[in-house]
């Protein structure tokens, strides 16, 4: 139940309208509208301590509250089933917030949902596009790919790992190995490359981090 005395105090925005999103829906579904949702800051139950990644700022591990986490409280008359861990809440300023816990508190006519804004947790400040490959018979007759774009504004952060030597017909090349954080869980694999905000294009080589709710999604990659 909202508490004046408790909750006032810590209300960060007013009520908005926000789009739930299912975890598994596919990329451009519309989500469902929700009215009056409440955002509420949140109280830090344990100091920030740790970081995963080599990150500019320090985030918190899995289950600490970071500077990236809110409260979010959803009516419950507005949606057939609750929010559930994993769905993202998209805000009235086109913010994505992963939600990480779900309540339902007694006597209250709203889902408490613990969400993540993992953009602004983990400092992923670049943006990024998505290529994906299209097969035609070439003139060999063997299939050609051609890449094209199938997402663009994916928030992201691009991390040097180390150089690594590279052979190209007797020349060596200096091939950069990279990290590479994503606010999204994409379906990802091998096919796809990934376009920098300078116009780099990488390899992707090993995908990890899906089901690892309240942090990004890892790739590493390598310069083409």
């Amino acid at each position: 139940m909202f508490n004046p005395a408790s909750d006032l105090p810590a209300i960060a925005d007013g009520l908005e309208t926000v789009t739930l999103r299912r975890r598994g829906d596919p990329p451009g579904a519309p989500g469902t509208a929700i009215e009056r949702a409440l955002r509420l800051a949140v109280v830090r139950r344990e100091p920030i301590v740790g970081n995963r990644y080599e990150v500019r700022r320090r985030v918190d591990t899995f289950g600490r509250f970071t500077a990236g986490d809110v409260v979010w409280r959803l009516p419950t008359g507005v949606l057939a089933a609750p929010p559930g861990v994993g769905d993202v809440l998209l805000d009235a300023g086109g913010r994505r917030w992963t939600i990480l816990e779900v309540e339902e508190p007694r006597l209250a006519a709203c889902w408490r949902c613990t969400a993540r804004d993992l953009a602004l947790a983990y400092s992923l400040d670049d943006s990024v596009a998505v290529l994906e490959p299209v097969y035609a018979k070439g003139g060999g007759g063997a299939a050609e790919a051609t890449w094209v774009i199938g997402r663009t504004g994916v928030r992201a952060s691009i991390q040097p790992i180390r150089d690594a030597p590279a052979v190209n017909h007797s020349v060596r090349l200096a091939v950069r190995r990279v990290r590479i954080l994503l606010a999204e869980d994409l379906d990802l694999s091998a096919a796809h490359r990934i376009r920098g905000p300078d116009g780099t294009v990488y390899r992707i080589l090993a995908v990890a981090g899906r089901e690892r709710l309240g942090e990004p999604q890892t790739i590493e990659a390598e310069t083409l």
